[in-house]
């Protein structure tokens, strides 16, 4: 065998079955599912709230990277104030992308599944 014969050596991996859910429940099957408690059902509805409000947050700070880099090509501003303003915007994009993270987990943990990020 030569060098570059490893894929002669390299024994096969074992195929893995991956399950889909069937369904997706959605917010109101969720609330008005007998299993779920007053406490989770609110924090289902709090959580969803976060998240569309991180979604929004994460949106908007898109623009403003947009806003920002078309300000510094008609050089509107300079280079060093374009930084410093884009290591900020993209340090709160982080704190977002975090807690969006976060949020999907929790709402993942309580059964909803429905949230994409």
């Amino acid at each position: 065998m030569g060098l570059f014969d490893s894929w002669r050596r390299k024994k096969p991996r074992p195929t893995t079955v991956v399950k889909q859910l069937d369904t997706r429940k959605t917010v109101s099957e969720l609330v008005s599912d007998k299993s779920i408690d007053t406490g989770e059902r609110e924090s289902i509805t709090t959580l969803l709230g976060e998240y569309e409000e991180l979604v929004k947050k994460r949106e908007t700070l898109t623009v403003e990277r947009e806003e920002l880099t078309e300000k510094l090509e008609r050089g509107e501003i300079e280079a060093t104030q374009f930084r410093k303003e884009l290591m900020s915007r993209i340090q709160e994009a982080a704190r977002v992308s975090e807690n969006l993270q976060d949020t999907t987990a929790r709402l993942a943990q309580l059964g909803y599944r429905g949230t994409l990020h």
